[in-house]
């Protein structure tokens, strides 16, 4: 049963900047929030960054070269309270196409998961 969503529903993980080119490190960033009526133990984030050759959004039958693969603590919350702005500092990658997934409570298995496909530019 999912727990742990996603802060902002319409732009659940966003990257720091619009714009971004292969000698660039940017940030990702998403926030939790505890929408059950029990409060949840901290818990750990991950974040999986996948180089998307086909170009965005990719698709799931495809193996993807990984990238990025790291975990990020999240506090305990009571029922209805947000935790902290998640904003690691990724990068930089080559020119071409990413997904940024975010899987929420991965460690527990009570956290939403989504992505978001990004292009990263030539550098100029």
């Amino acid at each position: 049963m999912t727990d742990i969503f996603f802060t902002d529903p319409q732009n659940p993980i966003v990257p720091s900047s619009a714009i971004i080119s292969e000698s660039d490190a940017f940030q990702v960033q998403w926030g939790a929030v505890n929408r059950s009526d029990v409060g949840v133990e901290p818990f750990t984030d991950r974040l999986v960054i996948t180089s998307i050759p086909e170009g965005c959004p990719g698709s799931d039958d495809a193996d993807h070269p990984v990238v990025f693969d790291e975990t990020f603590d999240e506090p305990a919350l009571a029922p209805g309270d947000s935790g902290p702005l998640q904003k690691p500092t990724v990068g930089p990658f080559a020119a071409g196409s990413y997904r940024l997934t975010v899987t929420l409570a991965n460690d527990t298995g009570a956290g939403d998961e989504t992505f978001n496909c990004i292009t990263i530019d030539p550098a100029n």
